[in-house]
């Protein structure tokens, strides 16, 4: 099995690369563990000297980031041909970002493609604010191309031409929420709903005992100098506009002006780096909009993860999670698992995972409501945490890992369990 990832290799590197690249990190660890198949990665060390490292990548502008894109496709696409394609069946981790498909699907070759986000209902939302539907997007993509000029062209085809190819020349679509398979179904209308398999995620296990979170959780207090009464919330994701961390901080400000805002010293962790195209300039709109609060206190701590991930979720009274669009939300999951109640706005990750009994699903409108009723009772919310504890806890990365290697043994019948131990080239698993 040939894994295709734009943003694979970079495990153990802090670096806020999003959803795509946490799941490939954790896709290559689990099918280390348990060797379903010979399994080799294509990154971004294809293309030699002049790979980007992580860093590099988030950093990108538009136009960088799109000729990433296309030498990245070439080169993969080079690499994945001096395979037989009777012998190996591709993973792509990616759309824009990915091989090119009608080539790899000449040349004899299986695919299967995951769809981490659907990029045409991504730029709908974000860059057409909500006013086009994604159906209708494409329509107006396939009436306009021809007279877009070049660059622009270029790279509107990398997010409508390359997801339609993607979706014609793979054997299957692996998608994280029912609510993602309908809105490709209405796009595509030829596309046969027995291609799409829906997969969420679910949560990796960890490994830290209780005492090592609890000692971590009390250095941040320490750190940061958080009050004992104070009531924490917490977001987590890259400083980027589709994920809305000024949606929250503009339901603060509101908050901060009414009667009912609360007594005790109220805390918010906006976790994350500034990420891809608008993500510095959004960054410094965060701090503008967090240095006009004055009864709230706003923290950027940066990119965490491991333990000191874990112990910002210990330290939290609740769990915001204001994108805008949202396909699945792997930290969404992680904050549930590790007890906290959640506010969500609505978009088909929050749709695919909430529930009333440990969270609300609201418009932006309805974050500051939603966030005063979980503070105001203490024993709502122990319930609410035992009840969010107690869902994630039956998510299982490891199972979706399991079945997501089933599906693709099911495109290779001469896929097979190796015999030899996984070899470490690159801080990557490689196995043959």
């Amino acid at each position: 099995m040939l894994y295709i990832a734009a943003h694979g290799g970079f495990a153990g590197q802090p670096v806020a690369l999003g959803g795509g690249a946490a799941v490939c990190n954790l896709l290559l660890a689990e099918w280390a563990r348990t060797r379903p198949f010979p399994c080799e990665l294509i990154g971004p060390s294809i293309l030699g000297a002049g790979a980007p490292s992580g860093q590099d990548l988030i950093a990108y502008g538009e136009s960088s980031y799109a000729q990433f894109c296309v030498d990245f496709r070439r080169a993969a696409t080079a690499e994945a041909l001096r395979h037989d394609p009777a012998r190996t069946v591709i993973l792509c981790n990616d759309v824009s970002e990915g091989p090119d498909f009608a080539r790899l699907s000449a040349a004899g070759f299986r695919m299967v493609t995951i769809y981490h986000v659907d990029v045409v209902a991504y730029v709908a939302a974000i860059y057409g604010r909500d006013w086009i539907r994604p159906e209708t997007a494409i329509r107006l993509y396939s009436a306009a191309k021809r007279w877009l000029p070049g660059p622009l062209r270029g790279m509107a085809s990398l997010v409508f031409d390359q997801q339609e190819q993607s979706l014609r020349h793979s054997r299957a679509a692996v998608v994280p929420s029912g609510a993602m398979r309908d809105v490709m179904l209405r796009c595509y209308p030829w596309l046969g709903a027995e291609r799409i398999h829906v997969l969420p995620w679910g949560v990796a296990e960890e490994n830290w005992t209780e005492a090592e979170v609890k000692a971590e959780t009390a250095l941040l207090r320490r750190e940061f100098g958080v009050p004992a009464e104070a009531h924490v919330l917490l977001t987590l994701s890259r400083i980027s506009p589709e994920k809305g961390q000024d949606l929250l901080l503009e339901a603060l400000r509101d908050w901060e002006r009414r009667p009912d805002f609360p007594s005790r010293p109220l805390w918010l962790f906006l976790c994350g780096d500034a990420a891809y195209m608008q993500g510095q300039r959004f960054l410094q709109r965060l701090r503008s909009l967090a240095g006009g609060l004055r009864r709230t206190r706003v923290v950027f701590p940066g990119y965490v993860t491991g333990l000191r991930k874990r112990a910002f979720f210990s330290l939290a009274d609740v769990y915001v999670f204001p994108s805008r669009h949202e396909s699945y939300g792997l930290t969404l999951l992680e904050a549930l698992r590790n007890g906290l109640p959640a506010v969500c706005l609505e978009h088909h990750g929050a749709q695919s995972v909430m529930r009333d009994e440990f969270g609300y699903v609201v418009k932006a409108s309805g974050l500051r409501a939603a966030i005063a009723r979980i503070l105001s009772d203490d024993a709502q919310r122990a319930r609410m945490s035992r009840a969010a504890a107690a869902y994630a806890s039956e998510k299982s990365f490891a199972r979706s890992a399991a079945q997501l290697a089933a599906l693709l043994h099911s495109f290779g019948d001469r896929l097979r369990n190796p015999q030899t131990p996984p070899d470490s080239v690159s801080g990557l698993s490689l196995f043959r």
